[in-house]
């Protein structure tokens, strides 16, 4: 059992309960004051309301501890009960409460007749807390201190021979103020609680175990000790693993691929299948395997509608055969078809037949479109037709290739080149020495060769001496070369013309320069 009571309870339940129930001294408790400076210095930590080896009037106690870093003086203080009690704390002394130190406050000091509570103050008679319900209140200067509360419709009530204990605080001081019935036997032993001591945790999950009692999670009852350990990724049983010795359930397919397959804990997954690659949830794979692990092998296959074993006819070649699984795609097919497990498919011939049985004849040959043969003068066109080979050619045959003819821009002897062999354009020259004419190939007349387009000079009389072939004869000043009568400049002294033989070399000069010209044009 336990109590989950907020700051905001804890400011407000006491004013709420005074209201619906006055005190019977309500003029000795003062009203107080909400002040967050005073609020829990001091700590009402365990209460006995309703103890076994004594009477309540004698076995009653209260427990108050300092929780913070500081000392508190509990001198004055004013211990204050909905049903009418009143105590003033030490009112003439100072009481000093060390940090973490606990003071048991009971009715009677004597341990031989309070049931062996080690009391350390005793507030007499002023107090008797109520058994059904209660609230207990820890005042300072008409300030709230702290507070507990039992029974009232708003919490468990006391359980005799039990106290009303405060779970120890959280490290970081958050979460909600717990409350719950203690459990370590005390003084005579007939009663629980740990007066002066360290508190006992509550049971918040209700499964039996607290924390100090090897419960690694009391906010979920399926988890303490001696719980059973299950595939989720906890430590169920708080003994340190997880997931530990758990035996596999039986939730995986076991028929088929699926025969070795066992349930893997796979932690906060839970239980994992891990099915081999063969598997299918819906079985698509022809392969002689149970790959939906149902029990059948390749049901409900089909290969263009027919169900393995029954008859089939492949297309072109492969014609009659039986449904069957493919050993090259793993789906049912024809068992004479190229993937089938007796194929008569071969490559596609150019022959009327559909060889490949793809359902097409002869596709890929292009038959009947247009085509040509040869090159040059030897080109023919004609269609596309089978061969005797199996394959495709063109239904002509190129013509015969001739003679290369100069000039007329035809490849007469079919090589792929036109005017081959024939240097046209190319530059050349006629005649020697002072009648060499220059000029450039072109065809002859009967296109079978190339002339040169250049006329050479008409031959003079060899001159001696001027290292001229004047006479075109290959040779320059030969022995019967003529000696030059005047001088460089081809006039006498006296102005007369100059003689014969200068006339003629000029002549013969001129000549050649009008044989260049000629063939340039």
């Amino acid at each position: 059992m336990r109590t989950f009571l907020t700051v905001a309870a804890l400011w407000i339940l006491p004013v709420v309960a005074a209201a619906a129930t006055p005190p019977v001294r309500t003029a000795d408790i003062p009203p107080y004051r909400l002040d967050p400076a005073v609020w829990q210095r001091a700590v009402l930590t365990e209460v006995m309301v309703d103890p076994t080896a004594a009477p309540a009037d004698t076995g009653q106690w209260i427990e108050i501890s300092n929780l913070g870093s500081e000392s508190v003086n509990l001198q004055g203080m004013v211990l204050a009960t909905r049903s009418g009690g009143f105590h003033v704390i030490s009112p003439s002394q100072a009481l000093l409460l060390e940090p973490d130190d606990v003071l048991v406050l009971g009715r009677l000091a004597e341990t031989s007749q309070n049931g062996g509570v080690a009391v350390g103050y005793a507030y007499g008679g002023d107090l008797l807390l109520a058994q059904d319900g209660e609230v207990l209140l820890l005042l300072w200067n008409n300030a709230l201190v702290d507070f507990t509360t039992w029974g009232n419709g708003v919490s468990d009530q006391i359980e005799s021979g039990r106290s009303w204990s405060l779970e120890p605080p959280a490290p970081d001081g958050t979460g909600f103020k717990q409350w719950c019935p203690g459990r370590t036997p005390y003084g005579t032993g007939l009663d629980r609680g740990t007066p002066g001591l360290r508190n006992t945790y509550c049971d918040n999950d209700g499964d039996g175990y607290a924390e100090d009692q090897g419960d690694c999670d009391d906010t979920n009852a399926s988890i303490g000790p001696g719980m059973p350990e299950l595939c989720n990724g906890i430590d169920d049983n708080c003994n340190g693993l997880t997931d530990e010795d758990v035996p596999p359930l039986p939730i995986c397919l076991s028929l088929g691929v699926c025969s070795v397959v066992v349930a893997r804990c796979a932690g906060a997954a839970g239980w994992v299948c891990d099915y081999p690659p063969a598997y299918q949830a819906v079985e698509t794979r022809c392969d002689g395997l149970d790959n939906d692990c149902d029990g059948l092998t390749d049901e409900d296959l089909q290969g263009n509608g027919l169900s393995l074993g029954a008859p089939c006819v492949g297309p072109g070649v492969c014609g009659p055969g039986t449904v069957v699984c493919s050993p090259l795609t793993l789906a049912a097919t024809c068992s004479t078809l190229v993937d089938g497990t007796t194929p008569r498919a071969g490559p596609e011939l150019c022959n009327g037949l559909d060889d490949d049985c793809n359902g097409f004849t002869d596709e890929d040959f292009a038959l009947g479109l247009p085509c040509s043969v040869g090159l040059g003068a030897c080109a023919r066109s004609g269609h596309r037709i089978c061969n005797a080979g199996g394959g495709a050619g063109c239904d002509v045959d190129p013509g015969l290739p001739g003679t290369e003819i100069c000039g007329d821009g035809i490849d007469n002897d079919c090589d792929g080149a036109t005017d081959e062999g024939f240097p046209v354009g190319d530059n050349c020259s006629v005649g020697l020495g002072a009648c060499r004419a220059i000029g450039k190939f072109r065809c002859s007349e009967d296109g079978l060769s190339v002339t040169c387009m250049a006329t050479p000079g008409l031959p003079g009389t060899e001159i001696c001496g001027d290292g001229i072939d004047n006479d075109c004869d290959g040779q320059v000043d030969e022995a019967d070369c003529v000696e030059p009568t005047h001088a460089a400049t081809g006039c006498s002294s006296g102005g007369s013309n100059a003689p014969a033989s200068s006339m003629l070399l000029l002549l013969g000069m001129l000549a050649g320069l009008a044989a260049r010209r000629r063939a340039r044009t």
